[in-house]
């Protein structure tokens, strides 16, 4: 009991802390990796405030009352236009947030080539990253509730299709990065293809965005720990940015940041050894938008006293 007593009274100095550093205009900065630049996906505020170029300008005032340096600005299906993105752009800039641009599409999804053609062009404007996210898998998975993996089909679909976006986005001065989440972390090699599969035999120009949670928490078959941590130490070169993001030990995603399977020091250590220093925090969307404002504070206090 006095130890919770004690945990309680160093988290509620930590939000105290949290709070002066906002009020002072301050950014929030991890004690032992001052270097990363800690920001949020707005994938936390879609339930609450959907994206439009009014609200993309209401995430970037988020970012500043809380703290953050960075934002991921999610759009699903690339609904901005160019002109909303550039004006987004400004005023980013004006408020000193880097931000980055992401779409939920995947990659055999049959809108695939439609979205990502209007969503790199919208990610060129922004000044952070310099990326472009896409996720890896998509309806191949969502309309079949037991698909696992690839099949070699899908499998040379998906490679190709990916090589193709990394060139277009290059030729743009962008990374193109991909997600990992419902997909196994390893196939046969024969049969069935997963994550380590991809990265092996695309080209070295498609980049990885790392969420730490999504191999435990949202993956059909949830990865075990040794295995993640191999696979991670070897893909971290090719690490865009990272959603920051906890599994509980019940393989569910946590509302709020805490001890995850993947664990973070090991995360920030290799994003700053690989000077990829961008960190989106992603929070299971509670009922409220209070509780969002509680969430990220309780996490950023979690982040700064550990961290």
């Amino acid at each position: 009991m006095k130890r919770c007593a004690v945990s309680l009274a160093v988290l509620m100095l930590c939000l105290g802390t949290l709070a002066s550093a906002v009020d002072a205009g301050e950014k929030v900065v991890l004690p032992r990796y001052p270097d990363l630049k800690i920001g949020i996906t707005t994938a936390n505020l879609l339930k609450f405030m959907p994206v439009n170029l009014a609200n993309a300008k209401k995430y970037v005032d988020f970012a500043v009352d809380h703290g953050f340096s960075y934002v991921e600005l999610r759009d699903p299906v690339a609904s901005l236009t160019l002109a909303e993105c550039k004006e987004i752009a400004v005023y980013a800039k004006q408020r000193d947030i880097d931000m980055s641009y992401a779409v939920n599409v995947g990659i055999l999804d049959p809108n695939y080539m439609e979205v990502f053609s209007r969503a790199v062009a919208n990610a060129a404007v922004f000044d952070g990253p310099r990326t472009i996210r896409t996720a890896l898998p998509g309806l191949e998975f969502a309309n079949n509730e037991k698909k696992t993996a690839w099949t070699f089909a899908e499998f040379t679909k998906l490679v190709e299709t990916a090589n193709q976006a990394a060139n277009m986005a290059k030729m743009l001065g962008l990374q193109y990065v991909v997600e990992n989440a419902l997909e196994v972390l390893k196939g046969d090699g024969v049969t069935s293809f997963g994550t380590t599969e991809f990265f092996a035999n695309a080209n070295a120009n498609v980049g990885f965005q790392l969420d730490t949670a999504n191999f435990f928490a949202v993956a059909r078959v949830p990865g075990k720990v040794d295995p993640v941590r191999g696979f991670f130490a070897g893909i971290a070169p090719r690490m865009g940015y990272m959603h920051l993001k906890t599994a509980t030990k019940d393989g569910k995603q946590s509302p709020v940041l805490a001890e995850n399977p993947l664990i973070f020091e090991i995360v920030f250590w290799e994003a700053v050894k690989h000077k990829k220093p961008y960190v989106a925090i992603e929070l299971f969307p509670p009922d409220t938008m209070e509780q969002v404002q509680a969430n990220h504070k309780a996490s950023i206090a979690y982040l700064m006293q550990n961290f």
